[in-house]
């Protein structure tokens, strides 16, 4: 998979919501290939809610890899620390991923906390 088609995939969800190109962005995303997981990512993040309810239909049916929900929380934090809690209770191979998220969650809230308090 190129880059290009990468880049063509993320701008075609963006604009179309295409199932082709959402498929082509979670298949980079959990690539080898670091430039297209890079640009898959961005392209899934800034679609914002659409690529989060996509992520989280691919968990609900057990088709979501971990590169992918990682990306959940950049999407929107407080939706993905539900997410996460449900995943990590239900067991199965996301678990580990989904208490990384959660401490990631926890750490980002504690940092604003404590910026507020300044």
């Amino acid at each position: 998979m190129t880059p290009l088609r990468v880049l063509r995939a993320g701008l075609l969800w963006r604009w179309f919501g295409t199932r082709g190109s959402a498929d082509t962005l979670l298949e980079a995303v959990a690539s080898q290939d670091e430039q297209n997981r890079m640009l898959a990512g961005m392209s899934l993040v800034r679609a914002g809610e659409k690529s989060f309810d996509l992520i989280e239909d691919q968990i609900d049916t057990g088709e979501a890899t971990p590169p992918a929900v990682r990306l959940l929380p950049d999407i929107d934090p407080s939706r993905a620390r539900g997410v996460m809690e449900k995943v990590s209770t239900r067991g199965g191979d996301l678990v580990e991923t989904a208490t990384e998220c959660i401490d990631t969650i926890d750490r980002i809230e504690s940092v604003a906390d404590d910026q507020g308090k300044r």
